[in-house]
């Protein structure tokens, strides 16, 4: 699953020419690591290694699509190197433009030591970047999810709608927040002191394990998930200045209920049931 905000990042790293280097022991894909441990080998690398790191901007994503952005910015960390080599592991199938003979890993940061610190090197550098923007943007949970597609991501959208750091050619990006699509424009956000009827409620979905809950009136009161296998209800409420508080609201007391599928029917007899 790729972000759905945020700049592609890559890196390039040619490690010392001497053996295997024993301040690299347990290096390995940076999916596979936990972040202390890619905080602790980027440092190590960044003092070890000649690195180069290249960058595709949201904007150059959405206009040539996210493989060339990815070609793009491992030329450009290819190119950031202080010197470059004659001969360069590349993970995966695709071959970026390279004036060097290459060589394809599939699977490489698994089984390449020097693709594997590539891996924490733009791993460690794009995580910066999106707690960074986090500041500045804190309704996208990005300060965890470095804008992949949590449940928190896809309700700040809801909530607020893209920013110019979102990836707008993805989905549902590309679908809900488009110009013409102007449904989410309706939905509110606000603290409901009131009890809603629970014949009234709308779903509108995001994921395919993830949709959102409104009342009659377009007000959000929950999201029904899907976890291991089963359908749960989540009730969500709004303080007065418009966060989000889990577990809460005019449908508190449903949290946690389960459904025997995401439609809405089955929500409003379990809702109905559970009065």
């Amino acid at each position: 699953m790729a972000p759905l905000a945020g700049p592609v990042v890559a890196a390039a790293v040619t490690l010392p020419t001497d053996s295997k280097p024993r301040i690299l022991r347990g290096l390995t894909d940076s999916k596979l690591l936990s972040a202390e441990e890619r905080e602790r080998f980027h440092d190590i690398i960044r003092d070890i290694a000649h690195v180069g790191v290249g960058i595709a901007s949201v904007d150059e994503i959405d206009e040539v699509n996210i493989y060339h952005a990815n070609m793009r910015a491992m030329q450009r960390a290819f190119d950031a190197l202080p010197e470059r080599p004659g001969f360069a592991l590349v993970d995966g199938r695709a071959r970026p433009s390279v004036d060097c003979s290459v060589q394809m890993v599939v699977k490489g940061d698994r089984r390449s030591l020097s693709i594997a610190a590539a891996s924490v090197i733009a791993k460690v550098t794009r995580d910066r970047l999106m707690h960074e923007l986090a500041d500045s943007f804190p309704d996208y949970g990005w300060h965890t999810n470095v804008g992949y597609g949590t449940d928190a991501h896809y309700l700040g959208l809801l909530r607020k709608g893209p920013t110019e750091h979102h990836r707008r050619s993805f989905a549902p990006l590309n679908t809900l927040f488009t110009p013409m699509a102007t449904a989410w424009h309706r939905f509110r956000f606000v603290q409901i002191d009131v009890e809603i009827d629970p014949a009234g409620v709308e779903l509108f979905f995001l994921r395919n394990d993830l949709h959102a809950v409104f009342d009659a009136e377009g007000r959000h009161v929950g999201i029904i998930k899907n976890q291991r296998g089963g359908w749960t209800f989540q009730a969500i409420g709004y303080d007065r200045d418009g966060r989000p508080q889990p577990g809460a609201g005019p449908c508190s007391r449903y949290h946690g209920v389960g459904l025997e599928s995401p439609g809405r029917e089955a929500l409003i007899r379990r809702l109905s049931s559970e009065a």
